[in-house]
């Protein structure tokens, strides 16, 4: 209810909703639709909106992974060439933060300190891309285990062209302030 009384609200002082209730209905309802559409605001989890959740998930890890947005800058330890990530991302504060909009603290944590290192004050990576071939797009769920706040589903995650079988993955997930979050760890995921 307070949802819909925020989203109502919203829609007013941004000019989307007329005050003469007729036609408060259909915009109200439009607005809480597209709230609820979020991938990273899913209060009702089910497969549908998992597979969404995961979407974004991949992004997010594949964009951290990737160093960020535009050319970064490199340097050398011990002759291993490590890159810095960019500024959106490039303090842990920033990148806990980006990562926490799908995965729950403890798996955010888990992967900056397996995969990123901070250097004078900044966020750094070795300078190295990864990736596969996996489409999560077309993953398919089954749930597994369940309570009010978590979650365990076996995923199907098929490769793109068929190149072999859908690769079989088990995603946890839990309840975090009213939201779902993936519990587990990025780089084990993709």
């Amino acid at each position: 209810m307070k949802k819909k009384i925020l989203a109502g609200c919203l829609a007013v002082s941004c000019g989307l909703l007329s005050i003469h209730p007729v036609m408060s209905v259909p915009v109200l309802a439009a607005v809480v639709k597209q709230q609820e559409a979020d991938p990273t605001r899913i209060t009702a989890l089910n497969e549908k909106n998992l597979i969404s959740l995961i979407v974004e998930a991949e992004k997010r890890y594949f964009y951290t992974d990737g160093g960020g947005k535009g050319e970064t800058k490199t340097f050398y330890i011990k002759k291993i060439q490590y890159r810095y990530l960019s500024v959106d991302i490039g303090t842990r504060k920033k990148l806990l933060e980006y990562l926490m909009m799908t995965f729950t603290k403890e798996a955010s944590e888990s992967y900056i300190r397996k995969r990123f290192i901070e250097y004078k004050g900044r966020m750094a990576q070795i300078n190295a891309d990864t990736g596969n071939s996996l489409e999560f797009k077309k993953t398919t769920a089954k749930l597994i285990k369940s309570s009010s706040t978590s979650k365990e589903y076996q995923l199907s995650v098929p490769y793109s062209d068929n190149q072999s079988k859908p690769e079989r993955k088990i995603v946890k997930l839990k309840k975090v302030n009213g939201v779902w979050r993936i519990a587990t760890p990025p780089e084990i995921l993709f």
